[in-house]
């Protein structure tokens, strides 16, 4: 694997991170405001979780993708 193709695979791996823990943390603070009353903004909280959950599966098959290249290139190379 080249050092560019590693930067790019650490960097989806850190975006990926990203995506997930923000994803959490707008589930948690969804259900802290269900509990306070404001579902409206619950709702609104929930759907920018679900769509940094599918960011970050869109991110996790691109990543699969790119380490499938990195395979199939170095296998060529031999």
């Amino acid at each position: 694997m080249t050092n560019t193709h590693r930067r790019l695979v650490d960097a989806m791996i850190a975006e990926i991170i990203e995506q997930e823990g923000m994803a959490q943390e707008l589930a948690e603070f969804a259900d802290l405001m269900e509990e306070d009353g404001h579902h409206a903004t619950a709702d609104t909280l929930r759907a920018m979780s679900r769509g940094r959950r599918v960011k970050g599966m869109e991110l996790r098959g691109n990543l699969a993708a790119l380490r499938a290249t990195g395979r199939e290139t170095a296998e060529g190379s031999d």
